[in-house]
C-alpha cells in the first residue's frame, strides 16, 4: 500500500488550477510502491502523476530530483516531466507535505525479464550515465561507503532464529568491504533504485524509467 496520504476533490481542484491542467474528471491512488504517496489524475486530454514526498525523501533534496528529471528529458531520456506551476515552481505542498506533478510515463513494469529486454535496460541506462554527465547538477551520494556505519547501526535485529549470526556477519562484511573499498572511481549521476518494478515497458519494447528519489 503507497497511499499514505489521501487527498479530496478539494486539493485536485486546486492543483488542476495551480499547475494549468485541463479539467481533472478522475483520481486515484496507486498501490504500488513503498515511499511515496502516488495518485493517477486524468484529465480530459491527458494523464499525469501526483507525488507526495513521504519521510523517506529530504525536502532539502526535492529541488535536485526535479531539476535532474527535467534535464534528462531535454536530452531525450524516457522519463517523467516535473510541471512548474503558474509561478514556475516545481514543488507544492498538499497536506503540509512537498508535492510535485509529472508527465504519465506510458507502459507499465514487467513481472520478470528476458535477455533483450534486460538488453534495452543496458542500453538505456548507458545512454543515462553519457548524457548525465553533461548535466551540472550535484548531490552528495546518501548511500555512500560513508554513510553505511550508521546505516548498518539503525537496522533493529528483532530475529534471533531465523539468521542469529547477521548482525556479526554484517559487521565483519562492512570492515572488508571498507578495506577493499576502489579509490578514485569515475563519477557520475547513477538511477540509484533501478528495481523491476522501475522500468517500464509498453508492447514489450523499454519505455521509460521511473522513480528518481534515490
Amino acid at each position: 500500500m503507497a497511499v499514505y496520504t489521501k487527498i479530496n476533490n478539494k486539493d485536485v481542484l486546486h492543483l488542476g488550477k495551480k499547475f494549468n491542467l485541463n479539467k481533472i474528471i478522475k483520481f486515484q491512488g496507486i498501490k504500488k510502491g513503498i515511499e511515496n504517496t502516488n495518485y493517477l489524475l486524468i484529465t480530459d486530454k491527458k494523464k499525469y502523476i501526483l507525488t507526495i514526498f513521504e519521510k523517506r525523501v529530504h525536502k532539502k533534496d526535492l529541488p535536485f530530483f526535479m531539476k535532474l528529471m527535467d534535464r534528462l528529458n531535454q536530452q531525450n531520456i524516457s522519463c517523467p516531466k516535473p510541471l512548474k506551476d503558474n509561478k514556475g515552481k516545481y514543488l507544492t505542498l498538499i497536506k503540509n507535505k512537498s508535492a510535485c506533478v509529472v508527465t504519465f510515463q506510458k507502459g507499465k513494469d514487467k513481472i520478470s525479464l528476458n535477455n533483450k529486454n534486460c538488453y534495452e535496460v543496458g542500453k538505456n541506462i548507458g545512454k543515462l550515465h553519457k548524457v548525465s554527465k553533461k548535466i551540472k547538477l550535484f548531490r552528495k551520494n546518501s548511500m555512500s561507503i560513508n554513510n553505511l556505519d550508521s546505516l548498518l547501526k539503525s537496522i533493529k535485529f528483532k530475529s534471533k532464529s531465523i539468521a542469529p549470526q547477521l548482525k556479526p556477519l554484517l559487521k565483519k562484511n562492512l570492515i572488508e568491504i571498507k578495506k577493499l573499498w576502489p579509490k578514485n572511481l569515475p563519477k557520475g549521476i547513477i538511477h540509484g533504485d533501478l528495481f523491476i518494478d522501475n522500468i517500464f515497458f509498453n508492447k514489450n519494447k523499454f519505455s521509460g524509467f521511473i522513480d528518481f528519489y534515490f
